[in-house]
């Protein structure tokens, strides 16, 4: 499965990061709102994680941005 992880915070990121990418999943991680509205518009995920309070853009804009350019992914 391919995840897309939205979090500023490398002490939670990272494992994370570690769990998910040990169950077998491809994991992109961007530390800032901007970054992860890049790469969930450039990338094909299956689903991703979004922490709310983040630089930039926070996960709730971040979100509100995607469902408003039609992307549906969970």
């Amino acid at each position: 499965m391919r995840l897309l992880l939205v979090e500023d915070d490398p002490r939670i990121a990272a494992p994370l990061l570690t769990a998910l990418e040990e169950a077998g999943h491809h994991v992109t991680w961007n530390s800032d709102g901007h970054s992860g509205l890049e790469s969930a518009r450039a990338g094909d995920f299956d689903a991703m994680i979004l922490d709310v309070m983040l630089p930039g853009l926070d996960g709730f804009e971040l979100g509100r941005t995607l469902r408003e350019e039609g992307v549906t992914t969970p």
